[in-house]
């Protein structure tokens, strides 16, 4: 091909044809130029279709970790909910009269769930988001969609924040209450004690429990009010996010 077009350049110059081969030169140059757009606009096609494939990729991967969020924080929410449920069975045995103090304290025991607390889990899967903003896919994320998504972010991270530093208020308050009255599990273990059985007698004792234990408990109900509401918010979020990325996932 490139002998042809030397050939013709060649056979115009030799026949003293200058305005021929002007325009020979032209339309060579012209040829040239059309076929590096066509390659720019291939090379285009072909970048926006691999990232067409990669962005799904990462939407792909972002409703499976929203699911996962959905479904962990749905259980957190079901166990917060069975709180207030005992909650309010423990504020049910106030409505009796001359209840005992140590009763009380007792029952109130109760409305805390070891094994529960251990089964909240207030961690959000932020892998996909993360890994996007590493390796600056980010900007693959149409700037509407992006928004959103780092809002949710924002606001996991805040709720993790807000529990940490809660939690360490309360456990710390704890911590004295602890010192006078032992364990939970103390009171079981002091049968054959007459010292203790003496102490825990005592109903200035008794009714200082009973209200240190309380204070604890709406403290503890304060926080998990509060985190209730901004898991209902998140799985709200979830909700909206998942319906906005299957949109664009099916564009």
């Amino acid at each position: 091909m490139i002998k042809f077009f030397r050939k013709i350049r060649y056979d115009l110059l030799s026949e003293n044809k200058a305005g021929k081969y002007l325009k020979y030169a032209v339309g060579e140059i012209l040829l040239v130029v059309i076929g590096i757009l066509i390659a720019l606009q291939i090379n285009n096609w072909n970048t926006a279709r691999k990232n067409n494939a990669l962005k799904k990729t990462y939407y792909l991967q972002m409703l499976q970790d929203f699911e996962k969020d959905r479904i962990r924080l749905t259980e957190s929410k079901q166990k917060i909910d069975s709180f207030f449920v005992r909650l309010e069975t423990y504020k049910e045995i106030f409505e009796k009269p001359d209840i005992s103090l140590w009763g009380a304290t007792t029952e109130m025991g109760k409305v805390f769930s070891t094994e529960e607390v251990k089964a909240w889990n207030f961690e959000s899967n932020t892998n996909t988001i993360n890994t996007l903003l590493n390796t600056g896919d980010i900007k693959l994320i149409p700037i509407d969609v992006r928004n959103i998504i780092l809002d949710y972010r924002h606001s996991s991270s805040g709720l993790m924040d807000y529990i940490k530093s809660q939690s360490i208020l309360i456990a710390n308050a704890s911590i004295e209450t602890q010192k006078l009255y032992g364990g939970p599990d103390l009171p079981t273990r002091i049968g054959n004690q007459p010292k203790l059985i003496e102490y825990f007698s005592d109903e200035k004792i008794a009714l200082r429990s009973l209200l240190e234990l309380e204070a604890l408990l709406y403290e503890n109900a304060l926080l998990l009010k509060n985190v209730d509401e901004r898991i209902h918010h998140m799985i709200e979020d979830i909700d909206d996010i998942t319906e906005i990325i299957e949109g664009e996932i099916n564009e």
